[in-house]
């Protein structure tokens, strides 16, 4: 096809996706307008779950963990590939485990906490200190993952 000719409208031409997908795209013959028409397909949308995110669900309460539970969980996922390793280290570095951790917890301290409002105040003390904008970005994408697995409970 003639590049000038597609820039100037001049010749009909007709885009019409796969009979699944949603949406038809053409050009109308002599009046130049364009119509879309889109099909409603709502009643044959889903949303798919991986299997991992479930079944971590079904296995740890976030709002009730122990430091363990919360490793095992980001190891589920990193090794399923539900989440990055900088988000598996984030949420496998527990003071209670790790000997040479700073005086942040007493140490081999396995009693339950809420870990998504253990992060909403990690972000607090990461803004409260000037942390970057990355710092608070792996803030709130923590948040979002221990968020997520609640919401499956």
């Amino acid at each position: 096809m003639n590049i000038s000719k597609l820039l100037t409208g001049l010749g009909a031409f007709q885009i019409q996706e796969k009979p699944a997908q949603t949406a038809q795209v053409q050009k109308a013959g002599q009046s130049g307008d364009i119509s879309t028409s889109i099909q409603d397909n709502i009643s044959t949308d889903s949303i798919a779950v991986a299997a991992i995110w479930r079944k971590v669900a079904g296995q740890v309460d976030v709002r009730a963990a122990t430091p363990t539970e919360i490793i095992t969980l980001s190891s589920a996922l990193f090794k399923a590939g539900a989440i990055s390793y900088d988000d598996y280290v984030d949420l496998s570095f527990q003071p209670e485990i790790n000997l040479d951790s700073g005086g942040e917890t007493t140490s081999f301290s396995h009693d339950r906490k809420d870990y998504i409002a253990l992060w909403q105040d990690k972000e607090q003390k990461v803004i409260r200190s000037g942390g970057n904008r990355g710092q608070i970005e792996d803030t709130h994408r923590i948040q979002a993952i221990l968020k997520y697995v609640d919401s499956l409970k």
